[in-house]
């Protein structure tokens, strides 16, 4: 019997005019990555330009180790994305637990330690990653899935991958939306499946962060006064952005809009470009994607 592979094909493609796929070496790879989704975008550096941007969706991942296998037959399709000559490859791991250590109490042998409050023991088919936040002076420290890390290893072997945490680029991506608003905090509220990240700065000091799981709209907006009650912040005091999986249309921004008075959909970051090809794409989807290249300048 002949057994024929099934081709992938993205939610998402987008190609600049001016993105040429022979030109690897030139340009710089930037993935986003969970247990369901694969992202990634290329990036010109030199023209602060995002030339290509695809969305994958992990159709028929049961298991975990499945994750790689999948990769793989990804890899194997595309034109280029397994190009082991980029000028730089980062991978952004969106994963649910992670945490913020100050450099002065971070000690990298007990980096097992760091999440056991959150979640205990680490699996075995997971390891715990750390990085540096250098706006913050404190590493973030996070879990990602082996299969996927160690593909992604040997996959890139000419540069070695920078590993981070989507929080990471979330956090830059607001310290920098702090620094345009003069009177007021900002607040970052990033949307995905069934979680929400909240991230507070104030003149390019982070106030908090942290990744919501809920269900309903009505336990994210019980999250999102919490966190106000807890910082002592006004509706009144802040600029609230809205990334990600989010709509004017959805049950969760009808209801965010009744309590924050400062409500808007998030642009692209400060110094990112998007030519005509992207004239179609709401600015606020993919901030978190957009904001590796801030997180590992």
């Amino acid at each position: 019997m002949l057994i024929t592979q099934t081709a992938i094909t993205p939610l998402l493609e987008i190609k600049d005019e001016r993105f040429d796929p022979e030109k690897c070496a030139e340009y710089e790879l930037m993935l986003e990555v969970n247990t369901e989704r694969l992202r990634f975008m290329v990036f010109d550096g030199g023209q602060k330009r995002v030339l290509c941007l695809e969305d994958y969706l992990m159709s028929g991942i049961g298991r975990e180790p499945n994750q790689s296998a999948w990769l793989s037959d990804l890899f194997q399709q595309h034109r280029f994305l397994g190009n082991n000559l980029w000028k730089s490859v980062s991978v952004s791991f969106n994963t649910p637990h992670f945490t913020l250590i100050p450099d002065e109490y971070f000690r990298k042998e007990y980096i097992g330690s760091y999440l056991e409050l959150l979640r205990g023991e680490t699996l075995e088919h997971e390891q715990v990653v750390h990085r540096e936040v250098r706006h913050l002076g404190a590493r973030n420290v996070f879990v990602v899935q082996k299969s996927i890390s160690e593909f992604m290893l040997n996959t890139y072997t000419l540069h070695k991958p920078i590993f981070l945490h989507q929080t990471h680029a979330l956090i830059e991506g607001t310290i920098i939306q702090s620094k345009l608003e003069k009177d007021r905090s900002v607040m970052s509220l990033h949307f995905e499946d069934e979680y929400l990240t909240v991230t507070i700065a104030k003149n390019s000091r982070l106030l908090f962060c942290n990744k919501f799981a809920y269900k309903v709209a009505s336990d994210m907006g019980y999250f999102v006064m919490f966190v106000l009650d807890s910082l002592g912040l006004r509706a009144d005091d802040l600029s609230a952005f809205l990334y990600g999986e989010i709509t004017p249309f959805s049950e969760d921004y009808q209801l965010l809009q009744k309590f924050l008075s400062h409500i808007s959909f998030g642009n692209i970051p400060p110094k990112i470009m998007l030519g005509e090809a992207f004239e179609d794409l709401p600015e606020h989807r993919y901030f978190s994607l957009y904001n590796i290249y801030f997180a590992t300048l």
